[in-house]
């Protein structure tokens, strides 16, 4: 009898060790999906089919024609930032969410949602249009690969960002930004390559 009664005790034990193993390995898998998570942003970047012009839906949309930018705005145009990244020689300045010149149709844009640059575990998000024209301000973006940098010059402060993912999304007016919550980021978005139904996604971590 004790015999029976010592071997049940310990299936029981048993049993609850286990039982508590799992439940802590799931709950550690389910913190990791929750740092991983997602949040979607309304962008459009693509091209008109029929008039051959590039069609801008962005929240800061403003009408083609609305906004002039001389080359001198352009050039020395009271910048928030500046964003560099040395692999494809591109160093291009982008404007304040409330600017009329943040604006995809005209440069670099800094999308409503996103963070500014020294706000902890914040998302910084620039987009831009791909291509040959004069606003094709991310047309060699497809040229980077994870582990890559870029940087952002922000209040006469340095940050250095490393690529750790990126991927495609379908353009239907939204883009799904996939990140970890707990890192400070920089996101940049623009038309896929030779593919004018996608738009690639690249998310980098501030080092």
């Amino acid at each position: 009898m004790i015999d029976k009664l010592s071997t049940r005790t310990i299936v029981i034990i048993a049993f609850a060790l286990m039982a508590g193993g799992f439940l802590l390995i799931t709950n550690d898998y389910l913190a990791g999906k929750k740092d991983k998570a997602y949040e979607k942003v309304s962008v459009s970047l693509f091209t008109d089919n029929n008039t051959g012009e590039v069609v801008d839906n962005t929240p800061q949309n403003i009408a083609e024609g609305e906004v002039e930018m001389t080359q001198e705005e352009t050039r020395n145009g009271n910048y928030l930032g500046v964003l560099k990244i040395d692999k494809i020689n591109l160093e291009q300045g982008f404007y304040d969410k409330d600017n009329e010149f943040n604006n995809v149709s005209k440069n670099v844009t800094l999308l409503g949602p996103s963070s500014y640059p020294d706000e902890k575990n914040g998302n910084t998000i620039l987009v831009a249009h791909s291509g040959s024209s004069y606003i094709g301000y991310f047309k060699h973006l497809y040229q980077l690969e994870v582990g890559d940098l870029a940087s952002i010059i922000y209040k006469g402060k340095t940050y250095v960002y490393k690529i750790v993912n990126i991927y495609d999304d379908t353009k239907d007016g939204d883009v799904t930004i996939y990140r970890n919550k707990n890192k400070t980021t920089l996101t940049m978005i623009t038309c896929t390559k030779d593919d004018d139904t996608k738009q690639t996604i690249y998310v980098a971590e501030l080092q």
